[in-house]
């Protein structure tokens, strides 16, 4: 397998500057393009965000970009439920320092491009065990285009640490 670019060009590819990476394999020329996820986030029907992430982030990158797209301090412990394909059994990830006996993995070394995510797709993100806080994540498309830091689409409702959801 050769790259095809140079090393300037290749060193965009990976500064996120080129969205598509040219490469030579067997004779034939394949490109390799990023794509994106956008998310629908939300914490109830009237308080909700759409996040457009790369599916190369790590599940920790989605869990900070969903806190601080909502307003909330990173404060507490967090974990993604993803159902395996065949729906029978959700996959849990979790962060660092939490109990790995029945996780799948920790969030910092998961990527969202592990899942092969669909349009529909849905999964459920937890934050602050105590307080309860449960996030529905909608895949509304995925996307051919770079997106080198996740960015708020769509702000819907505003959320307080301690209190509930209400419309702006």
């Amino acid at each position: 397998m050769q790259n095809l670019l140079g090393k300037d060009e290749y060193a965009m590819y990976k500064n996120g500057i080129l969205s598509e990476l040219r490469i030579e394999e067997n004779g034939n020329t394949n490109i390799k393009t990023e794509k994106s996820l956008i998310l629908s986030v939300s914490a109830g029907t009237t308080c909700y965000r759409h996040i457009q992430i790369n599916e190369n982030a790590t599940l920790m990158k989605l869990h900070s970009a969903i806190l601080f797209s909502f307003g909330l301090d990173s404060d507490h412990q967090h974990s993604f439920f993803i159902k395996n394909r065949d729906r029978s059994k959700s996959a849990k990830y979790i962060n660092t320092g939490g109990d790995l006996d029945d996780a799948n993995g920790f969030t910092k070394n998961v990527k969202l491009s592990k899942f092969n995510f669909n349009k529909d797709d849905k999964f459920l993100y937890r934050f602050d065990f105590s307080g309860g806080w449960r996030f529905q994540i909608k895949v509304l498309s995925t996307i051919n285009e770079l997106t080198k830091s996740p960015y708020v689409l769509k702000k819907v409702g505003e959320l307080s640490q301690y209190n509930n959801c209400h419309d702006n």
